[in-house]
């Protein structure tokens, strides 16, 4: 029985460490086109680059780690950067607590020609993180819209804070709507189904990617859309999404199966 105990208890250390070397991992580029057919003539493509769920922590996504994140993208000379929620906490155990500040100071070094925008996921304070952004000079859009060179970016609060989601996305593209493609953005991808037309791109993360896939078993059910959009572009009555697996953890500082990933989304014209 002792010797089972112990082969159990190596399983357990082996998975740890497996799951947090994977969490640490540098991230890797992912990259998506799309195409819109109301992209203003004469316009160049737009280059975006999400950063989501970052999870702030001194486990496994330190400050310094996340002056290497901004160097990595800051390297891919974005047009326009986006931060889809999620920027500190959410682990079981996680002491000693990260200053929010600590970690968007870091993010304030960010760099785009139209700048940063953000929105806040359900592991973030809507004013505490506005306070912080304003002061790392990075735009926090809630429930509020930014027109910027070609598009029209619009942010949703987290899905947690409003009372009907359908009705939050939309009011919001009500009053973002105009004669520029409309991209969303939303921590969770659940706001998507009660998209409609005018909304042309929805940028989400909050999923992880599942975070821990396990073989055979994959990942703990997130219900019936999120299991069916953990990660990836999809296009669906005539819209876009992205979701993002993100760069941190929650509950526990672990990935397995699931690399930490940028995303770099390149929106432009329709092939005639």
């Amino acid at each position: 029985m002792r010797r089972i105990l112990l082969v159990l208890l190596l399983i357990l250390v082996a998975f740890g460490v497996f799951g947090y070397a994977g969490a640490r991992q540098q991230p890797k580029i992912v990259r998506y086109d799309v195409a819109l057919a109301d992209w203003p003539a004469g316009q160049p493509p737009l280059r975006i680059v999400q950063l989501s769920d970052l999870h702030g922590s001194w486990l496994d996504m330190p400050p310094d780690r996340i002056s290497g994140i901004v160097a990595q993208v800051n390297a891919l000379k974005p047009d326009v950067i986006v931060l889809t929620g999620d920027y500190i906490g959410g682990k079981v155990f996680d002491w000693p607590h990260i200053r929010l500040e600590d970690f968007t100071d870091r993010l304030g070094k960010l760099q785009a020609r139209y700048g940063v925008y953000a929105v806040v996921g359900n592991h973030d304070t809507r004013y505490w993180t506005r306070w912080a952004f304003d002061r790392a000079g990075i735009h926090t859009l809630i429930n509020q819209h930014a027109d910027i060179g070609p598009v029209i970016i619009a942010g949703l609060d987290d899905a947690t804070n409003v009372g009907n989601t359908a009705v939050a996305l939309r009011t919001l593209v009500a009053q973002a709507q105009g004669d520029k493609p409309l991209l969303v953005l939303a921590h969770e991808p659940d706001y998507f189904p009660y998209g409609n037309a005018a909304v042309d791109l929805m940028i989400s993360g909050h999923t992880h990617g599942g975070q821990i896939m396990l073989p055979i078993i994959g990942a703990k059910s997130l219900g019936p859309f999120l299991d069916s959009h953990l990660r990836g572009l999809f296009y669906e009555s005539s819209r876009w999404l992205v979701v993002s697996s993100g760069l941190g953890t929650s509950i526990v500082p672990m990935r397995i199966g699931v690399r930490p990933e940028i995303v770099v989304i390149t929106v432009g014209p329709k092939a005639p």
